[in-house]
């Protein structure tokens, strides 16, 4: 476990929060989106809802590839680089000019965000002493339940109120900002907070393709 001061360690935690929040958020934003997606794009629902199908497959999928990521770049960069990422095809998204490209950037989307909260969850458990590791969790949990229900309430909010590419502009706003303060904290922290751990065994394709299987 990495030594680093309890105010260091916290201001990473609530920069980790505010994206494990976006990154739910964005999940469930177009829920309530699809009749309007179906009416502009002139597709039946059902084929709206591949815009959530492609960001929930990849989101699965991709969470077998950051954790040896993290292990060898670090957990906080790995995180800071999926929120960044997850910013950029936000914008992207809303500015879609069919479905297909849609649905091609929410399955981006998803790809980026199934970086985050599995991350910071491990940086916890490396960073956080055990007996102060239950409560850090349930915050982080917190976060991202709330970033949860305020998607879905915000994507129906956003819909009838402001057009459904606002949503996605609010999420790039909301991504980027955490990534900046994730920036300025990994920066302005002691040499090894986001860096692997230097007692890590070399990465292995074999060991992690078995793992993964």
């Amino acid at each position: 476990m990495h030594s680093t001061s309890p105010e260091s360690t916290q201001r990473t935690l609530r920069f980790m929060a505010l994206a494990a929040f976006a990154s739910m958020a964005s999940m469930r934003v177009c829920d309530p989106m699809l009749p309007a997606l179906s009416q502009e794009f002139n597709v039946s629902t059902g084929d709206a809802s591949a815009v959530i199908a492609a960001f929930a497959v990849a989101y699965g999928v991709l969470q077998l590839f950051y954790g040896p990521l993290g292990d060898r770049l670090g957990k906080t960069r790995v995180v800071l680089g999926a929120t960044s990422a997850c910013a950029l095809f936000s914008a992207i998204t809303a500015l879609a000019p069919n479905l297909t490209a849609l649905v091609v950037s929410r399955a981006a989307m998803g790809a980026s965000a199934a970086g985050i909260i599995p991350l910071c969850m491990a940086w916890i458990g490396d960073q956080v002493p055990y007996e102060q590791r239950q409560e850090t969790l349930a915050g982080l949990m917190v976060a991202t339940v709330s970033g949860m229900m305020a998607g879905q309430w915000f994507g129906g909010f956003a819909v009838e109120a402001l057009g459904w590419r606002v949503a996605f502009g609010v999420l790039a706003f909301l991504f980027a900002t955490a990534a900046t303060l994730l920036w300025r904290q990994v920066n302005a922290s002691t040499p090894g907070v986001g860096s692997a751990s230097q007692s890590s065994a070399p990465f292995s394709l074999a060991a992690y393709l078995a793992n993964t299987r």
